[in-house]
């Protein structure tokens, strides 16, 4: 009763106090205080009714940005008196009432106004087409924009809004869900059944109106059924909703029956419609070459706007690239222009609590200590294995991170969170054999926990912790939980009710749409462990998500976040999140989540600077890492480019490596003639306070030599040594002119080895093999150990850093140092490197990898930056081809 005493003066409060406002400490205790008496808390409970309504009201959400074509006229404000805001009224009650912070929901509103007036005014009378793109983050709330943006066309006078989910019918499912509760306002699968209408979401809310929908939960577009009830577009006083899945056959199905019963003799349906494309680049793309026929659902989505005589397409994504490498001037007489938003690009803000790439893989992000690395998988789940792979037992670290689930529970009853969901994701593989193996290989090992908690949970923990699985679970919590509120006696006795519910259900096209159903859920709350691969990669949301076990090797950049279904809101429990992934999978994560940011930082400098859709989507085709975030057959118009990038307060190494031996052989004859002329230039070593060997002022000549002649392999993406020595070369900053050179030199009883007359240890670090080249996993995604990028730096520097970053409990990264630096620092890392547990031979010489730190300098001139220069086709051919996971079903 008290928890949900709690919820009621949480959302009692929410709904009482303006959204536009930020309220006061007193309001806020007022308000509380004189709620107190309707609903009874305890004084601990009030105190934490406060919390988390300041930690509420401090979430906040800042305005999108948008690149438009200057041709665009906007309408919205002149219509705005006219406009009766009824579905955006309620539906901003309903997220009012279902916890969305106030300035949030404040914000939403005035995006979404944004958007609408960007897409055409249904009004408006002639022949018109208008193409957008909406980008946000994974997981941060681009269902609720685009139910906001449906709710405020309807009112604004759209009759038809189509909405094109993903190509699986679970996320159709899903997205019909949170539609008919956002803005229908009725149980679309009662109403298609003809049973009495139910309530639902913003029904509950204002039942006087609700908008018709031709497609159900239960059922996507049949022209038979909708037919049989009768319903034509004209049929109805309300706006209509199609929610229908990006299959050709479904496509084809609503063109020939929108065609048949409701254009006009010339064959065209005189009528705007808002067509909203989720994920849109997986699908709705053109993939096929020049020239050729379009891919059958892009033809599809482009013939069904063709029959429209006004037209409104509005895709959203989180990984935007493919819709930008469409080429804005194809055009295809019969089919109309494709789908690249000309009119109009919009970059979503993500609420200040979303828990996204940056925080989870930047060095020093709020998240980045949720991560758990995989070492113990390769053999069971070889990167190249094939759909019969025989799976005979789970990695213990797949099974560690199943305890750790169960712990979570627990931890979250004893918080009281109620009847909510609670998810775990595991995707190990693209094929659905496999994942059906692990699942009932997870299956059984959940129901061998479950029986050992029946049994010996509710004992004295001495007693207890007898009994092998109880004290696995105890070691686990120590490793993960004990810091929280909880001792262990209360976790313990707490498993049975928060172990005993947990189901494991395979998601994939073998096992149904409704295998992942939290709606049928809603009154106790689905505790699920969710196994699959492309059905949990795209739109999907798995409910209460709280731990991910993630092995695979994808290295398309859409593709890979996509599978980040960690993304997102986790108030209340985001200190109980753990993802257990592969070293090399952080490491591309961690470099996705610059790329992406640049990105964005270049829509806003291309909003300042007042350019077009299409010179965004040239200036994103000219970016190096654009060349690997989508699948080769989306690239199509990419070619030979250069890219402009900052260098101020970065750090660079080289951990993608060669693994022929000529190629190290000649490395390590680059860096021994850099070593003789540093020597035969008087320039002597020295041993740092840390013992690390060192040389102090030297010269930018002698390193942009050594980066023109080191070969560095293509895929380290930042570190394009001949294009950096060509900066270096040319630039007049002062701060670059002189470097210190560092030889790491770890401190331990190893031999010591000789090189140019150097005596060293070498760095001992794992690597593993992939198809040219080996990868160094080191700690942090890094090649070098952490606090290596200090050399150089003033003993007062340090510690005035040290004591900063002690006082706020936290370790001290690297970037930190680089913020102070004077000089740059050259690092030279002499590897003895072990793969599969054997030194690897390299030919007498060690294995060599670079690491770059700049300081803090101003790079706001073109000519402070840096150039690359990468060529497509070369690029693309080094990856192997990347299938997306489960088989195509065609289905209706």
């Amino acid at each position: 009763m008290s928890s949900e005493n709690i919820n009621n003066i949480v959302k009692s409060v929410a709904v009482t106090l303006p959204n536009n406002i930020t309220p006061s400490e007193n309001d806020i205790l007022n308000l509380v205080t004189a709620l107190r008496n309707a609903f009874p808390v305890s004084e601990e409970e009030f105190n934490k009714v406060i919390r988390i309504l300041h930690s509420k009201y401090q979430i906040s959400m800042e305005v999108g940005t948008v690149v438009t074509e200057d041709d665009h006229d906007p309408w919205l404000l002149a219509r705005k008196p006219e406009i009766d805001p009824y579905y955006w009224d309620r539906y901003e009650k309903y997220l009012i009432k279902n916890n969305w912070p106030p300035k949030v929901v404040a914000t939403l509103n005035r995006v979404t106004d944004d958007i609408l007036d960007l897409v055409g005014d249904p009004k408006k009378s002639g022949s018109w087409r208008r193409r957008g793109l909406v980008m946000g983050d994974v997981q941060s709330g681009k269902t609720a924009t685009y139910t906001a943006l449906c709710c405020k066309a309807a009112d604004a006078g759209y009759p038809l809004i189509i909405l094109l989910t993903g190509t699986l019918e679970s996320l159709r499912r899903q997205t019909q869900e949170r539609l008919d509760a956002g803005f229908v306002g009725l149980d679309s699968s009662d109403m298609l059944q003809h049973q009495q209408n139910k309530a639902v979401g913003v029904g509950t809310i204002d039942y006087r109106r609700a908008a018709g929908v031709f497609t159900s939960y239960k059922t996507d577009f049949k022209s038979d059924l909708i037919n049989r009830l009768g319903f034509k577009l004209n049929s109805f006083n309300e706006p209509i909703l199609v929610v229908v899945k990006k299959n050709s056959r479904i496509l084809e199905n609503l063109k020939n029956w929108l065609r048949s019963y409701n254009a006009d003799s010339n064959g065209y349906i005189d009528m705007p419609v808002l067509m909203i494309d989720d994920e849109a680049d997986n699908a709705s793309v053109k993939t096929t070459p020049m020239g050729q026929e379009p891919t059958a659902i892009n033809r599809g989505i482009r013939a069904l706007l063709q029959l429209f005589t006004r037209s409104s397409y509005v895709g959203f994504t989180a990984t935007p690239f493919a819709n930008i490498f469409i080429d804005p001037d194809t055009e295809d007489e019969m089919l109309g222009d494709d789908l690249f938003p000309r009119d109009f690009i919009y970059s979503l803000e993500a609420p200040s609590n979303y828990v996204g790439a940056d925080s989870i893989f930047n060095e020093g992000g709020f998240a980045s200590n949720s991560i758990r690395l995989i070492e113990d998988a390769h053999e069971i789940f070889p990167p190249s294995h094939r759909s019969y792979l025989y799976v005979e037992e789970l990695p213990s670290s797949l099974d560690k991170a199943l305890q750790a689930f169960i712990l979570s529970n627990a931890i979250r009853d004893l918080r009281e969170e109620g009847a909510t969901h609670r998810s775990m994701l595991v995707n190990v593989s693209r094929f659905t054999n496999v994942q059906e193996q692990v699942a009932s290989l997870l299956d059984q090992r959940l129901r061998q926990i479950q029986q050992d908690i029946r049994n010996y949970s509710q004992l004295n923990p001495a007693e207890a912790c007898l009994n092998k699985t109880i004290n696995s679970l105890r070691d686990i919590w120590q490793e993960e939980f004990a810091n929280g509120e909880n001792g262990w006696e209360q976790v313990q006795r707490a498993l049975l009710k928060a172990a005993l519910p947990i189901t494991v259900k395979s998601v994939n096209q073998r096992s149904g749409a409704s295998s992942l159903d939290y709606a049928a859920n809603k009154s106790t709350g689905l505790r699920v462990v969710a196994v699959g691969g492309n059905s949990l990669s795209r739109g999907l949301t798995l409910e209460g998500l709280c731990i991910s076990y993630f092995y695979r090797n994808s290295q398309m950049y859409d593709t890979l976040m996509q599978m980040g279904r960690w993304f997102g809101y986790r108030d209340g429990y985001s200190d109980l999140c753990r993802i257990w992934m592969t070293e090399e999978a952080r490491q591309w994560y961690s470099h996705i989540a610059r790329a992406t940011r640049e990105l964005r930082n270049e829509i806003r400098r291309m909003q300042a600077d007042r350019l077009a859709p299409k010179d965004f989507g040239l200036k994103v085709r000219a970016h190096p890492d654009s060349l690997i975030v989508t699948a080769r057959n989306k690239m199509r118009t990419a070619r030979t480019i250069e890219r402009l990038i900052s260098l101020s307060e970065e750090g660079l190494e080289t951990p993608r490596l060669y693994s022929d031996l000529d190629t190290i052989k000649a490395n390590a004859r680059v860096v021994k003639r850099f070593l003789n002329e540093l020597k035969e230039s008087g320039r002597e070593h020295e041993e740092s306070p840390y013992k690390n060997i060192i040389w102090k002022k030297v010269p930018k000549s002698y390193i942009a030599s050594l980066l023109r002649e080191f070969t560095i392999h293509p895929l380290n993406l930042d570190f394009q040594g001949e294009s950096i020595a060509s900066f270096l070369e040319t630039t007049n900053e002062s701060k670059l002119d002189l470097w210190d050179v560092v030889i790491p030199n770890p401190n331990y009883d190893g031999e010591v080895k000789s090189f140019a007359g150097i005596q060293y240890r070498p760095q001992r670090r794992k690597v593993e093999g992939r198809r040219d080249f080996m990868l160094v996993s080191g700690r942090s995604a890094r090649v070098g150990s952490r606090g290596i990028e200090k050399e150089g730096l003033d003993e007062e520097q340090i510690q005035a850093i040290n004591e900063k970053y002690d006082e706020e409990g936290k370790s001290v990264p690297d970037k930190a140092y680089r913020k102070v630096r004077e000089r740059p620092l050259l690092l030279l890392h002499f590897i003895e490197a072990k793969k599969d547990g054997q030194t690897l031979e390299t030919g007498g010489v060690p294995l060599i990898a670079l690491g770059l730190s700049f300081p803090s300098f101003d790079d706001s001139k073109e000519s402070k930056r840096v150039k690359y220069k990468v060529n497509t086709v070369e690029w693309r051919n080094m990856f192997e081809n990347e299938a997306d996971d489960d088989e195509d079903v065609d289905d209706e």
